[in-house]
């Protein structure tokens, strides 16, 4: 009975050490914010010419994912889900679309700093910076699946 004491002690100094650590320090990821999002792009000029830079994705061919990796690029699909939150002290948005005739996945991700006025079911057209693979937990059916991923800095409905 001694023994499943101090077992326990030392479990409970852990969990609390532990908890103290994340309370002080909070948790952290593994590089910066500009890893993970690019800045949203305003002002008719600037929006025009981040348009200009990027390329459509062609979808209707078979190509090597992984050689887009880093570059500017356009997709046009569906929303299917649509989650905001806060991140980095900014609101984030984080979308799952639907990309017609994309395979073998229909689906790819999409991030931007700040919210977006179009909901699920609208068609929108993501201009941002391609990553491949990024792999989910959640949903179920995208779950361990290497999809595409734009960092977008510009979205705007079709």
């Amino acid at each position: 009975m001694e023994k499943l004491s101090k077992i326990l002690a030392v479990l409970l100094i852990i969990v609390s050490a532990s908890f103290a650590y994340v309370l002080i320090f909070g948790l952290s990821f593994e590089g910066s914010e500009n890893d993970f999002y690019v800045t949203p792009v305003t002002g008719d000029e600037n929006i025009h010419t981040y348009k200009n830079s990027c390329s459509e994705i062609n979808v209707s061919t078979l190509f090597d994912y992984n050689a887009l990796n880093g570059q500017m690029v356009k997709v046009t699909g569906q929303i299917s889900n649509k989650t905001e939150y806060f991140q980095f002290d900014k609101t984030r948005t984080s979308l799952i679309i639907k990309v017609p005739g994309l395979s073998p996945e229909p689906y790819i991700l999409a991030s931007y700093t700040g919210t977006i006025p179009y909901n699920i079911n609208d068609t929108i057209t993501v201009y941002g910076k391609y990553s491949y693979p990024t792999v989910l937990d959640s949903p179920p059916e995208l779950a361990k699946k290497g999809l595409i991923d734009i960092r977008a800095g510009y979205i705007e409905k079709v």
